[in-house]
């Protein structure tokens, strides 16, 4: 046997215990933040913690809004004991599963939980495979191999790039997948949105009565894999983090420390390391001063890159903050650009994050909206806010068809097609004028 040395580049995972902290940091709600951290501090005696003051009271119950997410309703009676469980969140369900998998080797793992931790809110990967290997300094293929592992978990779908990916994603490990169902899912939901059976059957090149039986498998599939688990909050309420303020054409932003609990490193261990005789004392000291030291700059980091967003937010939308406009379209990537940041690190800090804005909670997930046309001047927001106030006005004997609304709409400035119309309609829950009509 000849033994020979040879030199190769390998690319490896290159994120750090540090890294990573002030990661799950910028992603972690109010709440989840405050409860990591009193974790961090029951095994950590250099941490000294003080709860926020924010929850002292009893915070009151909000009307709802156009911005409103889903929440869960609180529980018309709770034992004592439920004050102290949780149920186990969506991240900690793909963790386990995860972590038993024989498909996962050593090396791959890093990067599986790395993927977990990039999904939204939904249960979708929504940012570029590109941005993320240039965040963490390994290769493009690595990851896909990675997102193939997690997307192989359960629920099915999870892991998806696009509501098609993820319907595709249910298909493939269930009973419905055939040719006609995967077609719908890949170039036919803009027909079975509209419940277009005639135009599926034309598409599919089949009867409508397959066509419908089809697009009845694809509707039974669950659009949102993370529908039904627990956030690892332990109140219903939505937190403003940030408060914004109209002030002489301007907005005033505030950030809401009350919510964020206050940090400090205990001096007398910090003393005692510098004096300890021991050297097994002494390395002990050394790692939870490190620990200590990096929680607080992951907050602290925490707290300018999402008052820096805010601010980029606020300018982007002064029209709509100042002088009640429509919003302006402006992209995660738009605002990346802007801030000198990756869009994965944007995604991460807007995730279960709210402002408050004239008495009403707003996700800042709400203000990213797309333009409409190519001078970027018409977002899907401004469409979809006239679109209901239009609807709102009609007649209940003589509701507005779609092209009447699309007529409409070209009248005040707004000039979409019909497509359109139907599309933000039903994606607003609003029915036909058919079914409107009373």
């Amino acid at each position: 046997m000849k033994l020979e040395q040879n030199i190769a580049q390998v690319q490896r995972l290159a994120l750090t215990q540090s890294m990573r902290q002030s990661l799950d940091c910028l992603q972690m709600s109010a709440l989840e933040l405050n409860e990591y951290v009193q974790e961090l501090a029951l095994s950590n005696p250099l941490l000294e913690v003080q709860p926020p003051t924010y929850y002292e009271v009893e915070l009151p119950a909000e009307a709802p809004t156009a911005w409103d997410e889903p929440r869960r309703a609180a529980e018309p009676w709770e034992k004592p004991d439920d004050c102290f469980t949780r149920e186990k969140t969506f991240r900690e369900y793909l963790y386990d599963q995860i972590g038993q998998t024989k498909l996962v080797d050593s090396e791959m793992l890093p990067l599986c939980l790395y993927l977990i931790d990039c999904l939204d809110e939904r249960g979708y990967l929504d940012c570029p495979l590109e941005e993320l290997a240039a965040e963490t300094g390994c290769s493009v293929f690595s990851l896909e191999q990675a997102l193939y592992a997690v997307q192989m978990l359960d629920p099915p779908g999870v892991g998806a790039r696009s509501l098609s990916e993820c319907l595709v994603l249910q298909l493939v490990q269930g009973a419905d997948f055939n040719r006609l169902t995967l077609s719908i899912a890949q170039n036919g939901l803009e027909l079975l949105g509209s419940r277009n059976y005639a135009g599926l059957a034309a598409q599919l090149g089949v009867s409508v009565g397959e066509a419908k039986r089809a697009g009845k498998a694809v509707l039974a599939l669950n659009p949102i894999p993370a529908r039904g688990f627990s956030s690892g909050r332990q109140i219903a309420y939505a937190v403003p983090d940030v408060v914004f303020r109209a002030e002489h054409g301007t907005v005033a932003i505030e950030l809401n420390e009350h919510i964020l609990p206050r940090i400090s490193i205990n001096e007398d261990y910090t003393q005692m390391l510098r004096g300890a005789a021991e050297p097994e004392v002494a390395q002990y000291l050394k790692e939870k001063l490190s620990e200590a030291q990096t929680l607080v700059k992951g907050i602290h980091t925490r707290c300018d890159t999402f008052l820096r967003l805010t601010r980029e937010l606020a300018d982007a939308e002064q029209d709509y903050f100042c002088r009640g406009g429509a919003l302006r379209p402006i992209t995660m990537q738009q605002l990346a650009e802007k801030m000198h940041i990756s869009v994965s690190t944007v995604s991460r800090a807007v995730q279960n994050k709210y402002i408050e804005f004239q008495g009403n909670t707003i996700p800042v997930r709400s203000l990213f909206t797309t333009a409409l046309r190519s001078d970027e001047e018409l977002s899907s927001h401004s469409v979809k806010q006239r679109l209901r106030a239009l609807i709102q006005a009609e007649a209940p004997d003589a509701p507005l068809s779609d092209e009447a609304l699309c007529r409409a709409l070209a009248a005040s400035g707004l000039k979409v097609s019909r497509r359109v119309v139907s599309k933000y309609r039903i994606s607003m829950g609003i029915p036909s004028s058919v079914l409107r009509k009373h």
